[in-house]
């Protein structure tokens, strides 16, 4: 919840939140340890849209671990619960 409601632009969420990062075999990047899903994008474009922006990335890759157990949320991330349990 907290890297949601955090900028990444002035904040190393990695730190911040003590965040375990993992290699990806073929690839420079890192994702978070136990992801059960991570998608390595391109930005193209993005847009301006009120309080926000609008991001327009061209997908690379898609890494899955199907091991890891899916993660579902309710209450705006007050209840956070793997899918077998929901």
């Amino acid at each position: 919840m907290g890297c949601g409601s955090t900028t990444g632009r002035s904040t190393d969420k990695v730190a911040k939140f003590g965040i375990e990062l993992a290699e990806v075999d073929g690839s420079a990047i890192k994702i978070p340890k136990y992801s059960r899903v991570a998608i390595q994008c391109r930005l193209k474009e993005y847009h301006e849209t009120g309080d926000h922006y609008l991001h327009i990335c061209e997908v690379d890759q898609v890494y899955g671990d199907e091991s890891e157990k899916a993660v579902f949320a309710w209450n705006g991330y007050s209840r956070l619960y793997p899918a077998s349990e929901a």
